[in-house]
């Protein structure tokens, strides 16, 4: 039968050890996350006077509760930050529609504005509306990922409820 030297006990030990600091330190992440989202979702709803019974609701996705904005949340957040956005069609197909949207914030000088780009895409596969409204729902999900990404969000896992038809209130 074998018997594990000393040295062998030290580095188990010290490979528990490590694993124990790795498993205390995740959980440290994900109390601290939970709270840094709740406060960011308590700012943003009183920063930006949204209505908590219809501009913002929880679902569970897998085996994590995630938060979403409707879209008269991301009308209000827009407007109550100045967000200016542009679009800019990408690719526009009968079964495809690429658009990227351009949100502004600042000063309007150009200079010291803040820049913030992303995509919205509509495909048969990922839009689920009869008949398919492909541009409109591209230019909903360009929106909705600049507006979040203007107001740092997407860092706190808040998402638009237009950015995938998996992400619709129930």
């Amino acid at each position: 039968m074998y018997e594990p030297s000393e040295e062998d006990w030290q580095e188990y030990e010290a490979d528990q050890y490590e694993h124990e600091s790795t498993v205390a330190q995740w959980q440290h992440y994900e109390e601290t996350m939970a709270e840094s989202k709740r406060d960011f979702l308590n700012e943003l709803v009183k920063e930006n006077h949204l209505n908590v019974d219809e501009d913002i609701f929880k679902r569970n996705l897998g085996n994590k509760e995630m938060a979403f904005i409707t879209r008269t949340g991301i009308e209000k957040i827009q407007y109550n930050n100045d967000i200016r956005v542009r679009y800019e069609v990408i690719a526009m197909q009968p079964d495809y529609v690429v658009v990227k949207g351009i949100a502004t914030k600042g000063p309007h000088d150009d200079i010291n504005d803040i820049v913030v780009e992303s995509f919205g895409e509509a495909t048969p596969e990922n839009t689920k509306q009869k008949p398919p409204y492909y541009s409109a729902m591209a230019e909903k999900r360009a929106l909705a990922r600049v507006v979040l990404k203007m107001c740092g969000a997407y860092k706190h896992g808040v998402y638009g409820e237009d950015e995938a038809d998996d992400f619709k209130r129930k």
